[in-house]
């Protein structure tokens, strides 16, 4: 079967949610579209300030570093800085004397769909402050989760395809583990249910907050 948007390549993958079925390259076009719309929508980059990456060696990260530098054919100055443990909302002292010799004003968090929906869940379940739903502000700097309507299956196919190399994510926390595990179950059956759930976290994300 063809690539059903450029009907010249062999249709590889499917996207149940969109009911399509692309080719590796359409694939990797619509998850960059998607991302430069998220940021053109919600402005979440001004190109006249630094952007600082956080690089956890994650799919993410590296999906991250590419979107930016495509996006704005390097016209923004990305740095990076190494972290090992990424805890939304928490940040090194070694990271905050970087954002402060710098300047930084705009911070990456290789951070997906799926790391959303779990986030608000293991809050919603133990009373937990939702302080860092979407992309939020600390300080007068801007976190932005740049892949926060992607995927991670679809972060998965996106690095192996670009041939990223990185670092599989093993998740540790039983109580992430198990809803993790539920939401996979539910979506398996219901395709849309994520991108339904993240759109319901947005419209709560007032009331929460």
């Amino acid at each position: 079967m063809l690539c059903q948007k450029c009907n010249r390549a062999k249709a590889e993958i499917k996207l149940p949610y969109l009911g399509l079925r692309l080719c590796k390259g359409c694939f990797c076009k619509l998850i960059e579209r998607r991302v430069k719309k998220e940021i053109r929508s919600k402005k979440l980059i001004n190109e006249k300030e630094k952007v600082l990456l956080l690089d956890n060696n994650s799919k993410e990260a590296r999906i991250s570093e590419h979107i930016i530098k495509t996006a704005y054919n390097h016209r923004v100055e990305l740095l990076k800085v190494k972290v090992n443990l990424l805890k939304i909302g928490f940040l090194s002292r070694e990271v905050k004397e970087i954002i402060k010799k710098n300047k930084i004003k705009q911070v990456i968090i290789p951070w997906n769909l799926d790391d959303e929906i779990i986030y608000f869940s293991e809050n919603l379940f133990n009373k937990g402050n939702f302080n860092y739903l979407s992309h939020f502000k600390q300080n007068k700097t801007s976190y932005i989760k740049l892949l926060r309507n992607v995927l991670e299956s679809e972060c998965l196919l996106f690095a192996r395809y670009r041939k990223f190399k990185f670092k599989k994510k093993t998740e540790k926390d039983k109580q992430r583990k198990d809803i993790k595990k539920m939401l996979d179950k539910i979506n398996k059956k219901h395709a849309e249910t994520k991108f339904s759930l993240l759109k319901s976290i947005g419209q709560l994300e007032s009331l929460l907050i």
